[in-house]
């Protein structure tokens, strides 16, 4: 009887360590992570950026992102993140197992829009850390292209009417699904400030994919915008297409679409209708831009 009972007690005490053991490694990963970015003095640990970064170009996170060290202090699930700046993030989560120094990978969201160095601050728990990512020129990777001489999600053409020169950015580039109609729009955030100003392609995709082609304004939706700050505008009015009885026509030309790296680009020349209802001409039109 004595023996039966030790054995039920040995049984007891090895289900109650298994069901603690089990409660433990459970809420375990219910705590968050503390820790710091910064060594015993105070000083940022170093971090290491893997991979190249160009301006318009979607980096890819198996080989561009940012290796940096964490000194936690309390084991735990963490979140570690970037603000967002020239158009991209850096995020990381997951679960710290070991106290002590660890080093993460930090990946990239989003897409650089200018070749600039971009300046981030890393965030973990309560420490702070900057972080400086180097953004090349994407025009470099084709050097034989002329289309390149105009940098990613970049436009310009010049109103040879009154010797004027517009460019800007593109900032929001998609193919938009319109009834049976696929309709690729690029295009930018209207005007915000005195001297800035907005442009706007609408192209009618005849197959639903983005190829090279002539397309015109004489055929809808195909169609510019081109708007000021003070809302002086080239064909705001229906949506962007030049009335057929204007005699007006402006012939978009895509040279060129990688389906990799989802980059377009393309020319445009013609006349159109200005803000004073004139025909105007305009030459030396050019775009480039990455559609999400």
């Amino acid at each position: 009887m004595k023996a039966v009972l030790n054995i039920l007690q040995i049984l007891a005490f090895i289900i109650l360590m298994f069901a603690y053991g089990c409660e433990k490694e459970q809420s375990f990963e219910n705590y968050l992570a503390s820790g710091t970015l910064k060594d015993s003095a105070g000083t940022c640990f170093t971090n290491i950026v893997h991979g190249t970064f160009y301006n318009g170009i979607t980096p890819g996170t198996d080989t561009a992102y940012v290796e940096i060290k964490i000194n936690v202090l309390a084991t735990g699930s963490y979140t570690v993140y970037t603000d967002i700046q020239n158009g991209f993030q850096f995020a990381d989560s997951g679960i710290f197992n070991t106290t002590g120094i660890n080093i993460i990978k930090l990946k990239p969201t989003g897409t650089p829009l200018v070749n600039i160095p971009a300046e981030f601050t890393i965030m973990f728990d309560t420490s702070i850390c900057s972080l400086t990512v180097n953004v090349g020129d994407s025009s470099d990777l084709h050097p034989h292209d002329s289309t390149d001489t105009l940098p990613l999600n970049n436009w310009r053409f010049t109103d040879s009417k009154r010797g004027m020169t517009y460019k800007g950015l593109f900032e929001v580039n998609y193919i938009l699904t319109l009834g049976t109609q696929k309709i690729l729009v690029l295009s930018t955030k209207d005007p915000q400030v005195p001297g800035d100003s907005s442009f706007m392609i609408n192209l009618n995709l005849p197959t639903g994919v983005i190829t090279t082609g002539t397309f015109t304004t004489d055929t809808p939706p195909n169609g510019i915008v081109f708007k000021t700050f003070s809302y002086a505008c080239v064909n705001c009015a229906g949506g962007g297409l030049i009335p057929a009885s204007s005699g007006a026509t402006v012939t978009i030309i895509i040279t060129g679409y990688d389906p990799v790296t989802r980059i377009v680009r393309g020319t445009f020349s013609g006349t159109t209708i200005d803000w004073f209802n004139e025909v105007a001409p305009i030459e030396d039109g050019a775009f480039s831009a990455v559609v999400e």
